[in-house]
C-alpha cells in the first residue's frame, strides 16, 4: 500500500508518450488493434490489514491496482474503480482518498471490472484533549473578569505517551459575542459587559470558557471646570472652549478622576471635544459623550449664532446676462434692541458655482460663465444666500404666444415663456430674465410684485433684453358665465358652403357679445370641413361642431345631407292645454324624393317665447295664450298657429240648493274652473235641464217654480255637471 497526505495528479512521462505514438502508428500499419485487457484480479496496492487515519488530520490516498492475464506487470486503477464506505459518518472516500469524520471504524471497498477488494479503516483523534490555559493552569469553565482585565490564555494539547504540546496558534479561537470579546491567537480583548463563550478547537477536540464582563465602575459624571454638573453647555458663536472633566464611581462608591477617556461628538459640524475640551465649531445642537470601560455619560452642546439675523441685499433672485455689471451685495447683522451693523467685509462670502459667477470678500458678484449659482454670506452663525443665474448672449428674442387672455381681478396672472436664441444657436428659456411693462397699467399691471388684471380691455407687455425688444397683448376680459349658439342643429347640404351659426358670450356682469369671430371651431367629423365664416359637408353624415372661447364650449349637431325641397307640418293649427308636452312631427323632402323627420332636427322660435319652450322637436306649454311655432332648416322656415286653451276642471253652482214658492223664480251661476287656474262664468254657455218640470222650469239659470214638489236642476258645460236641489212650498 502507498499512502500519500494528499492525491497527487497523474504525470505523463515523455518516453512514454512517444512511445506509445510509435505503437499506435505500427498498429495501423499492421492493420489490427489490441483487444482490451483482461483483469484477473484487484488489490490494494502494498496494503497493510488495516489504516489509520485522525479527524482534521491529513487525508491518506489508498491506490488499487489489477492484475492483468498475459503480463507479469500491475495497471494502476484506483481512479476507475468505483469506491464505498460501510459508514460515511466515520470516514468518506474518493476516488481512494480517506478523509475522517468521526471516531470510529468503517470499511473502504473498491470494485473494479467484478472484482472487490475492502480495507478495515480505524479513525481516531490525534491528541485525547485540549485545554484552555492561563500562566500553566487550565481554566475554569466560567469565570468573571473586569472590562480592563488582560487575558491572554494558551491551548494545550495532550496525548497519552507522549508530552504535551503548545498548540495555542494553530487552533482556532472564536467569540461568541464579539460585541463582548474578541480573541486572536489565545489574546482576549474585552469590549463590552455582557456575556461570550471563548472556543478553541484543534485537531477535532475543542474547550471552552465562558467570561461574564463587567464594568469596574457603577457610573461616570461630567462636570464643568468650576465644578458644575455639566449636563448643558451653552455656547455662542466664537465664544471660548469649555473643559470638562470625567469621574468614574466605582462600585464601593470612590471617586476617580480619569484621564484615559473616549471622548466622541454626534456633529463635529457643531462643536468638537479632545480630551474634555469643547470647541464650539457652528451654529447647532450636538452631543458629547465620554465612555470609560463600560460607563458613559454625555451632555448636550448648543451653539447659538452671535446674532439675531443677518440681512442680504438685493434679496431677490438675480437673472443677469454675461455683459451684465457685477452686482454688489450687502449684508447687515441685527439684534432687537439695536441697530444694523454692515459686515459685508467681514462675512464669509462663498459662491456655489464658480464657473458660473464668483464672489469676493466685499460681496461682489461677477457674470462669468453661464449657469446658476448661490452666493452665501455668512457672519458668526447667521447666513443669508442668493440664487443668481447667469444667461448666455442673445441674438434673437420669440415669445410663445402673440396674446393672451385674463379675467378681471385675476391675480398672478402666468405670462407666456420667452425664448432666446444664443450665439451658438441654441434656444434657452429667459423668462426670469425677462422685465415687462405694460401699455396700459389700468387694465394690466403688476399688485404686490403679481401681474394683476385691474379691469376688461388691452394693454400690450413689452420688454427689452440686450437690445433686443419683444411684446406680446394682454386681452382683459370680464369673467365668462356662459356660451351660446343661437342654432341647436345645423344642416349642411353636400358640397354647398353654410354659414356658421351665430355664437353669444354672456358675462358675469349681464353684458353680451357676439364672439363668431373669436371662437375656435373643431368639427369631430373629417366629412365636415371648418373654414370661417362658413362649413361645408364632404359626404352625408352626422358630425359635432364645436365653438370654445374663453374656457366656454357649446356644441351643434350637424347633419351633412342632400337639399330639402320641402317641409311640411302634419297640422296647420295647434290646440294644447298648458303644461303638457307633445312631440310635434315635421316632414322634410328631399330633391331625390325621399322624405326624413325633422322635427328633432330643426331650428324652432316661439312668438311669444313666455307661451311654451321646445327642444329636439317637443313642445311644452307653459301657459294658455295664442302664438305662432316656426321650424327653420337648410334656410326654408315653415310656421303654424298654437292655441294653448286650459280643460275644464269642475263646474260650480252659485247655491247648491234652495226653496221656492210656486210661481217664484231666482237665478244661479255657474263658474267653472280650468287648467292653470283660470276661472270663467259660463251660466250661458251651459246646457239647463230639469228633472221635472211639474215642479220647476229653468232657462240660461232663471229657476222658476210650478208646484209643490222636489227637483234637481242641472247645469252642463263640456262634460262636467252642476245640479241644484230645489224645493218647491
Amino acid at each position: 500500500m502507498r499512502m500519500n497526505k494528499s492525491a497527487a495528479p497523474v504525470k505523463f512521462r515523455p518516453w512514454l508518450t512517444a512511445l506509445l505514438a510509435i505503437v499506435f502508428m505500427l498498429s495501423s500499419f499492421a492493420g489490427f488493434a489490441y483487444a482490451e485487457d483482461v483483469v484477473t484480479g484487484i488489490s490494494f496496492d502494498n496494503a497493510p490489514s488495516t489504516a489509520r487515519i485522525y479527524i482534521e488530520d491529513d487525508a491518506l490516498q489508498v491506490d488499487v491496482v489489477a492484475s492483468i492475464s498475459g503480463s507479469t506487470s500491475q495497471k494502476n486503477v484506483t481512479l476507475n474503480a468505483s469506491w464505498t464506505t460501510s459508514n460515511s459518518s466515520v470516514v468518506k472516500v474518493t476516488s481512494g482518498l480517506l478523509t475522517a469524520v468521526a471516531k470510529g471504524t468503517a470499511t473502504v471497498s473498491a470494485t473494479y471490472q467484478g472484482y472487490k477488494v475492502s480495507l478495515p479503516v480505524t479513525v481516531d483523534y490525534v491528541y485525547d484533549s485540549v485545554t484552555i490555559m492561563s500562566a500553566g493552569t487550565a481554566v475554569d469553565s466560567a469565570i468573571n473578569v473586569q472590562l480592563g482585565d488582560k487575558l491572554n490564555y494558551t491551548l494545550i494539547a495532550a496525548k497519552s505517551g507522549t508530552d504535551d504540546q503548545d498548540v495555542t496558534e494553530d487552533a482556532a479561537w472564536s467569540s461568541s459575542n464579539a460585541n463582548v470579546a474578541t480573541v486572536e491567537d489565545g489574546k482576549v480583548t474585552l469590549a463590552a459587559a455582557g456575556e461570550t463563550t471563548i472556543t478553541a478547537k484543534h485537531k477535532g477536540r475543542t474547550d471552552t470558557v465562558k467570561l461574564t464582563v463587567a464594568s469596574p465602575y457603577k457610573s461616570l459624571k461630567l462636570t464643568r471646570a468650576d465644578g458644575t454638573t455639566a449636563d448643558l453647555l451653552e455656547f455662542v458663536f466664537d465664544s471660548p472652549v469649555q473643559q470638562l472633566t470625567a469621574t468614574a464611581v466605582t462600585s464601593s462608591g470612590a471617586s476617580s478622576v480619569l484621564s484615559d477617556i473616549n471622548w466622541s461628538t454626534s456633529s463635529a459640524a457643531v462643536a468638537t471635544v479632545e480630551d474634555g475640551a469643547v470647541t464650539p465649531v457652528g451654529v447647532g445642537i450636538a452631543t458629547i459623550t465620554a465612555s470609560y470601560l463600560g460607563v458613559s455619560s454625555s451632555a448636550t452642546v448648543v451653539v447659538r449664532p452671535a446674532f439675531e439675523a443677518l440681512r442680504i441685499t438685493p434679496k431677490a433672485d438675480q437673472h443677469i446676462t454675461l455683459k451684465t455689471a457685477p452686482i454688489a451685495f450687502t449684508v447687515e447683522v441685527l439684534d432687537a434692541d439695536a441697530d444694523p451693523v454692515n459686515v459685508t467685509s467681514l462675512a464669509a462670502w462663498n459662491s456655489s458655482n464658480v464657473f458660473a459667477a464668483t464672489v469676493d470678500g466685499n460681496g461682489i458678484v461677477t457674470p462669468k460663465g453661464v449657469g446658476s449659482t448661490v452666493i452665501k454670506a455668512t457672519y458668526k452663525g447667521v447666513s443669508q444666500q442668493v440664487n443668481v443665474t447667469v444667461y448666455p448672449t442673445i441674438s434673437a428674442l420669440s415669445v410663445a404666444k402673440d396674446s393672451i387672455d385674463a379675467f378681471v381681478d385675476d391675480a398672478n396672472v402666468s405670462l407666456p415663456k420667452v425664448t432666446a436664441t444664443t450665439l451658438a444657436g441654441d434656444s434657452v428659456d429667459i423668462s426670469s430674465l425677462t422685465s415687462w411693462t405694460s401699455s396700459n397699467v389700468t387694465v394690466f399691471d403688476k399688485v404686490d410684485d403679481k401681474w394683476t388684471a385691474k379691469k376688461a380691455g388691452t394693454a400690450v407687455l413689452s420688454a427689452t433684453v440686450q437690445g433686443k425688444s419683444i411684446s406680446f397683448a394682454v386681452n382683459v376680459h370680464e369673467h365668462p358665465l356662459l356660451l351660446t349658439s343661437d342654432q341647436a342643429n345645423l344642416s349642411v347640404i353636400i358640397g354647398k358652403d353654410t354659414k356658421l351659426p351665430t355664437i353669444t358670450m354672456t358675462y358675469d356682469t349681464g353684458d353680451e357679445e357676439d364672439v363668431t369671430s373669436l371662437v375656435t371651431w373643431k368639427s369631430s367629423s373629417a366629412n365636415l370641413l371648418v373654414k370661417a365664416p362658413n362649413v361645408k359637408g364632404i359626404q352625408a353624415s352626422s358630425a359635432n361642431l364645436t365653438a370654445t372661447y374663453l374656457g366656454k364650449s357649446v356644441t351643434i349637431r350637424v347633419t351633412i345631407e342632400e337639399e330639402i325641397t320641402k317641409i311640411t307640418i302634419d297640422n296647420t293649427s295647434l290646440v294644447f292645454s298648458p303644461e303638457r308636452s307633445t312631440t310635434l312631427k315635421a316632414t322634410g323632402v328631399y330633391k331625390s324624393g325621399k322624405t326624413i323627420s325633422l322635427a328633432s332636427k330643426m331650428n324652432w322660435t316661439i312668438d311669444p317665447e313666455t307661451l311654451a319652450t321646445i327642444k329636439n322637436g317637443t313642445l311644452k306649454t307653459l301657459k294658455e295664450g295664442t302664438g305662432k311655432l316656426t321650424g327653420e332648416y337648410q334656410g326654408k322656415s315653415v310656421s303654424v298657429t298654437i292655441d294653448v286653451i286650459g280643460k275644464l276642471k269642475t263646474v260650480t253652482p252659485s247655491s247648491k240648493s234652495f226653496a221656492l214658492a210656486p210661481g217664484n223664480a231666482q237665478s244661479v251661476k255657474v263658474t267653472g274652473s280650468y287648467e292653470g287656474g283660470r276661472t270663467e262664468d259660463l251660466t250661458k254657455a251651459a246646457v239647463w235641464t230639469t228633472g221635472n218640470n211639474r215642479v220647476a222650469t229653468v232657462a240660461d239659470g232663471v229657476i222658476t217654480a210650478v208646484a209643490k214638489g222636489s227637483t234637481n236642476i242641472r247645469a252642463t258645460v263640456n262634460g262636467k255637471t252642476a245640479t241644484i236641489r230645489i224645493s218647491v212650498k
